[in-house]
């Protein structure tokens, strides 16, 4: 499973947690960030660890896959149907930013190898990072 999809998992129990306990849903999600700051550091110097062990091909599938999840999570931004099931607004900053971390991880992975863009794009699986790919098909298209 996709570590922020686990961290958007854990992120949901803690607002329905604190919604269960009473007060306001927005004061609470507000909160989760910082309270959750320690646990979100550890799974960005995980996903740094993951992207060092990545081939070329697979971080450019790993870059196509964060689009995609940054697309949906801004999609999300915009329906309030997709938005309560993803958690509230709060969860949704929270994985933005979380998203964002990841992003600039991915970048300074690339940067070191020095690889150029690659505009072949091929399909991705939303909840398979690059190292979990399991798809013969998606891994034969991204040469992985």
């Amino acid at each position: 499973m996709s570590y922020l999809r686990q961290i958007m998992q854990r992120l949901h129990a803690a607002a329905a947690a604190a919604e269960a306990g009473g007060g306001d849903p927005a004061d609470h999600a507000a909160a989760m960030p910082a309270a959750r700051d320690p646990l979100l550091g550890l799974h960005s110097q995980h996903y740094a660890e993951q992207l060092s062990r990545c081939t070329d091909a697979m971080l450019r599938y790993e870059q196509a896959w964060l689009e995609q999840h940054r697309e949906a999570l801004e999609l999300c931004r915009r329906q309030p149907e997709m938005l309560q099931v993803a958690g509230g607004v709060g969860h949704l900053q929270h994985l933005l930013q979380e998203t964002g971390r990841f992003e600039q991880l991915l970048a300074v992975e690339i940067g070191k190898r020095g690889l150029a863009a690659d505009p072949h794009r091929h399909s991705v699986v939303a909840n398979e990072h690059a190292w979990e790919l399991s798809h013969a098909a998606i891994r034969a298209a991204w040469g992985i």
